[in-house]
């Protein structure tokens, strides 16, 4: 079961502090701190999230350190709201005295939360030939739109009951895959996991798209967060129509809304 939503500040990490960690903040690292190998400038100058469930209606805004102290300024003086909701506004604000004029790219996000119970989503995906986990020849490996592999390089796409979860510390390169016609058409796996969570990466090869392919291999890497003792979390831009449809189809829990400034 994953953990409530509570008030910030306490000893115990809110689910929403859980999630922020998988990402650029986190009370170890300070907020907007860029992940481990990745450059300053993929790191969000400003960040807003809002929850807004029975539990908790809440908004967090977050400053990269490195920003003017005069934007620094003008962006805490506006309330959250407007900074969501408002583009352009916040934009103006983090690109004043830039002389090339550039605009931010901006993210505008929904992330939900797998239903507590996946047994209704998973039990008809078992013992099924075209869905399998792939692990990769080597770190880094992508087998998304690839031939599918031989049998060494397939599991089980539920794990049994022995075999052993890896650390909860450990990034796991496996991706859970829907194969048809001799090629990998569709892949699940993390995008960012944490010792507490992970997060829903998600492809589907356009020829092979309205199959449900992704929302199998998704139901199936959350289940395998779980075995792993970590809170699965599904997340897609708002225009994202297809990735909207696999959350519709996996009966998934809004949870937050964010906005990245690039």
């Amino acid at each position: 079961m994953t953990p409530a939503v509570g008030a910030h500040g306490s000893d115990a990490p809110t689910l929403l502090d859980i999630y922020l960690a998988l990402s650029h903040i986190g009370p170890a690292s300070g907020p907007l701190a860029p992940l481990a190998g990745e450059a300053p400038e993929e790191t969000p100058r400003l960040y807003i999230a809002h929850i807004a469930t029975d539990a908790a209606d809440e908004w967090r805004v977050f400053l990269r350190p490195d920003l003017p102290a005069a934007v620094r300024d003008a962006l805490a003086a506006l309330p959250p709201q407007a900074l969501f909701t408002d583009v352009a506004l916040a934009a103006g604000i983090l690109t004043d005295g830039e002389t090339d004029g550039a605009r931010p790219d901006v993210w505008q996000g929904r992330t939900l939360l797998f239903p507590d119970d996946l047994s209704d989503l998973v039990a008809p995906l078992a013992n099924r030939d075209d869905l399998v986990r792939l692990a990769p020849a080597q770190p880094g490996d992508d087998w998304y739109g690839a031939s599918a592999p031989g049998d060494a390089r397939r599991r089980p796409a539920i794990a049994p009951a022995d075999e052993e979860p890896p650390a909860r510390e450990a990034f796991p390169g496996e991706q859970f895959a829907a194969l048809a016609d001799g090629l990998v058409v569709a892949t699940c796996q993390s995008s960012r996991e944490s010792a507490l969570a992970a997060e829903a990466w998600a492809r589907t090869l356009p020829a092979a798209r309205g199959r449900r392919h992704a929302t199998r291999v998704t139901a199936l890497w959350a289940l395998d967060a779980r075995r792993r003792g970590k809170i699965p979390f599904y997340s897609y831009h708002r225009a994202n129509q297809a990735s909207a449809g696999v959350a519709r189809a996996l009966s998934l829990i809004p949870f937050l809304e964010d906005v990245g400034y690039l």
